[in-house]
């Protein structure tokens, strides 16, 4: 939906993005940049399958589609079509083709079917420090995974057709809860820069016309700018606990994210964005303990959902989910073979199986001794693509305060 009263920002053409000047962060900026600088750029990388993975060839899904320029040309949004059935009537959008600026922004579709006026959250992606923006598109749209697909990688950056891959993963919209929420989403690209990498982390600090926005900055090097800024991280939602369970009457309630990905292998770090945005969506809790910094131990000695002070609480929680295990695991199994990515020995079922079934597992997210975790594995602990079933709920949930429109 859109918003009033834009912040409005400059921006530069595609191919020619300005680089941030030198210079420290606000000092606010850099704060809240401490307090989740642990959300998530040194989580370690999740364990593989016994076996190494295979070599693959890209071809069509796993292939990088050709980069469609952004123009300023203004196109009137196709009409919607309407389906009958005997018992039901369904309205589908038929929204915006890729490529498609939307009117009045510095917005392109990124998938087809973007609807500016559907009741959905906009994801969208901005660079910082490319050379080129080419280059950026095809990291942003190469690891989407909006088919619902594993993405190809060759050397750090997407495969292209026909070439060798020597690695690859499940982009976001091949993760739950976004591979079954497509219609909850429209996702934009822009060539506006932020003038520094955390110019648009605050929630309504973003210069878009739309409600509910996510701003996704892909920044290269960042360190560049400020040496503090060494991980990826995410401002928190505003989704806390049950009882506010609500969507505000007005602002953003969504976090933002700056991916720090290095100009020598953008894609490498990419497999943190779905972890990022389980805190800027969903307010999820890191669950790793005492790994980051240093630092082990925090205030709040529970997180809702998945992160309690005790068996007590985990029990209240997440008691009726003992022993579930998140079907996710089974579609990134397959996802994997498919793509070719492991091999047809894998024991990535055996390995991870116990790893994200339910139960009360000793130390909380940083936690104090005696804390309680629901999984000793998650998207928000190794960055494995499988939330848990206790974070997948409550994921869910949130999503469920949107009664977006399907695509055609």
């Amino acid at each position: 939906m859109r918003r009033v009263n834009a912040i409005r920002a400059s921006g530069t053409k595609p191919g020619h993005p300005r680089r941030g000047s030198g210079g420290a962060a606000p000092f606010l900026l850099v704060a809240f940049a401490l307090l989740f600088a642990a959300c998530s750029g040194d989580a370690v990388s999740a364990p593989g399958p016994t076996a190494s993975p295979a070599s693959t060839t890209a071809t069509g899904a796993g292939a990088t589609t050709s980069i469609v320029e952004p123009s300023t040309t203004t196109t009137t949004l196709p009409p919607t079509t309407t389906t009958t059935t005997s018992t039901t009537t369904t309205t589908t959008i038929a929204g915006m083709a890729e490529g498609e600026q939307l009117d009045g922004e510095r917005l392109w579709a990124m998938v087809p079917g973007n609807d500016a006026e559907v009741d959905r959250i906009n994801l969208v992606y901005a660079g910082w420090n490319w050379d080129s923006f080419d280059d950026f598109l095809a990291v942003a749209e190469g690891t989407l995974s909006w088919g619902g697909h594993a993405y190809l990688t060759t050397n750090g950056f997407p495969t292209e057709a026909g070439k060798e891959a020597h690695g690859g993963a499940l982009g976001l919209f091949a993760i739950e809860p976004w591979r079954s929420h497509t219609d909850w989403f429209n996702v934009w690209y822009t060539d506006l820069e932020p003038d520094h990498p955390q110019a648009w982390f605050l929630p309504n600090d973003h210069p878009f016309g739309l409600d509910d926005v996510v701003v996704i900055t892909l920044a290269i090097d960042p360190e560049s700018y400020d040496p503090n800024l060494i991980t990826s991280y995410s401002g928190p939602a505003t989704f806390h606990f049950p009882r506010e369970l609500s969507r505000p009457a007005e602002g953003n309630m969504f976090g933002h994210v700056i991916m720090n990905l290095s100009s020598t292998g953008p894609v490498y770090a990419m497999d943190a964005l779905p972890h990022e945005l389980g805190h800027a969506m969903f307010s999820l809790a890191d669950e790793y303990v005492g790994r980051v910094h240093g630092f082990d131990g925090r205030f709040d000695l529970s997180t809702w959902p998945s992160c309690a002070e005790d068996v007590v609480e985990a029990e209240e929680w997440w008691g009726d989910l003992i022993g579930q295990v998140d079907p996710m695991l089974d579609i990134w199994v397959e996802e994997m073979l498919s793509a070719g990515i492991w091999p047809e020995d894998t024991d990535a079922l055996e390995h991870y199986g116990p790893r994200v079934a339910v139960g009360f597992v000793d130390g909380g997210c940083y936690g104090v001794p005696g804390s309680i975790r629901a999984t000793e594995d998650s998207l928000m602990n190794t960055n494995i693509p499988v939330l848990g079933a206790v974070n997948r709920r409550w994921a869910e949930s949130v999503l469920a305060l949107w009664d977006p429109a399907p695509r055609a």
